[in-house]
């Protein structure tokens, strides 16, 4: 019996766990409901999916070549295409609405 009054009782118990989490920067989830902190102390994947992909910059554009040599007067063809489509789409009445004037 004297082993059993000399345990602290359970809302002493309560407070220690929550002194605790406190000290050491936990989160102190009593009642065990759902939360985010699982996914939130997760390391961002932002950065591992960035360098999946690579570096996009290695390989020169035709906007860099155009801008190395402005003497050229190079045309890109795919915008040449890209242009004519949407003259051909506003002709048609298939263009992108006009915008709002206030």
């Amino acid at each position: 019996m004297s082993l059993l009054k000399s345990l602290p009782s359970k809302t002493r118990l309560a407070q220690v766990k929550k002194l605790l989490a406190l000290i050491f920067g936990e989160t102190y989830n009593p009642h065990h409901v759902r939360n985010g902190n699982k996914i939130l102390r997760q390391p961002l994947k932002g950065p591992k999916l960035l360098s999946w992909y690579g570096n996009n910059d290695a390989m020169p554009t035709f906007k860099d070549f155009k801008k190395w040599f402005p003497e050229l007067d190079l045309v890109d063809p795919r915008e040449e295409e890209r242009l004519r489509m949407v003259v051909d789409r506003k002709k048609r009445n298939k263009g992108a609405p006009k915008k709002k004037k206030s």
